[in-house]
């Protein structure tokens, strides 16, 4: 039971806070006035770097920016073969191939390879795309002789050890086996294969067949034929001198190292695509799904378009980006 002395000091207390609250005036608010938008900016006008067009001594192009200020270099090399190139009946062989280069070369096993990187702290890793695949590279100037015979280990011996490989072709079949579960996966497979069709080399896909049926052999002879000097060029940009660089290169990539004595294979010829007439609607039921994957598609210009990177700058104003105005419209205005 509360005591008779406290619930009298409690009644007190409050007493005293209403009378102190109004004693205490009114705050006035002054109505919001609406504020001015600074004004914009001028838009800013980007300046193209100078490229020096270079080339080693087996006719190997080598394409160079210097960016001083920070002591990194970048160094791309860009072989001219990807999926797009794949055999019939080996989809799947171009990426498969890239994939392996830093799974052991000249001799080092996949985890020597991998602890080296390491030590110098540098990033080195294998790419492919449709139409290009090739190996880049990212250093600190001060580990850059190093690094480059790292990434000429990768690029130009690569062992294809027999054990690795199976090891990724079960990781890539599982891969793509989860894929089949994922409804943005999904989509993309089947819209390119809806507007190429399943031949075309932009609408056929990888399987866990296609995979499986892929041999060392395979990943070997791919790597012999398309990684050739007549087929490929060194992109560098970084915080280092073309006369310090081209020595560097020429002992690594040149005609001793790389000597490239078959021309490199022409490159496969895409084929036209019909373009889609008329509004169809492709309905795949994907039962337990949280949210649906929608795209709309149609055929648009060639890779080799000389508006190529116009397209992309266009893309990315109006719905390629995540500040793009599409985007904006949706989600800013239209929650």
């Amino acid at each position: 039971m509360i005591p008779l002395s406290t619930l009298r000091a409690a009644a007190l207390a409050a007493l005293s806070l209403v009378a102190l609250a109004g004693a205490v005036p009114a705050v006035q608010f002054a109505a919001a006035q609406p504020v001015e938008r600074p004004a914009l900016a001028p838009t800013p006008r980007f300046a193209s770097p100078t490229v020096e067009r270079l080339a080693l001594t087996n006719g190997l192009p080598v394409l160079f920016v210097a960016r001083t200020g920070v002591p990194i270099v970048q160094i791309d090399l860009i072989v001219r073969a990807g999926s797009a190139d794949d055999p019939a009946g080996k989809t799947g062989l171009a990426a498969f191939a890239s994939q392996m280069m830093d799974d052991g070369a000249a001799g080092r096993s996949a985890l020597e390879l991998a602890d080296a990187i390491d030590f110098l702290g540098i990033t080195l890793r294998p790419t492919s795309g449709l139409h290009q695949s090739g190996v880049n590279l990212f250093t600190p100037v001060s580990k850059l002789a190093p690094a480059l015979d790292l990434l000429a280990d990768v690029a130009l011996r690569p062992d294809f050890p027999e054990a690795e490989v199976e090891r990724l072709r079960a990781q890539t079949a599982v891969g793509l086996e989860q894929r089949r579960d994922q409804p943005n996966a999904i989509a993309s497979v089947l819209v390119n294969r809806t507007l190429f069709g399943a031949e075309h080399p932009y609408g056929r896909t990888a399987t866990p067949a296609s995979v499986g049926a892929l041999a060392r052999a395979d990943l070997a002879a791919f790597h012999r034929a398309q990684f050739q000097p007549g087929n490929a060029a060194l992109v560098v940009v970084g915080d280092v001198s073309a006369a310090t660089l081209l020595p560097m290169l020429e002992a690594r990539f040149g005609q001793a190292a790389w000597a490239g004595g078959r021309a490199a294979p022409a490159a496969a010829r895409v084929a036209e695509a019909r373009q889609v007439s008329g509004r169809t609607v492709y309905l795949v039921d994907k039962p337990g799904a949280a949210q649906s994957a929608i795209r709309i598609g149609r055929i648009g210009a060639a890779r080799s378009t000389a508006d190529y990177y116009a397209l992309q700058v266009l893309n990315a104003i109006l719905g390629g980006s995540f500040t793009s105005r599409l985007n904006q419209n949706l989600r800013e205005t239209h929650g």
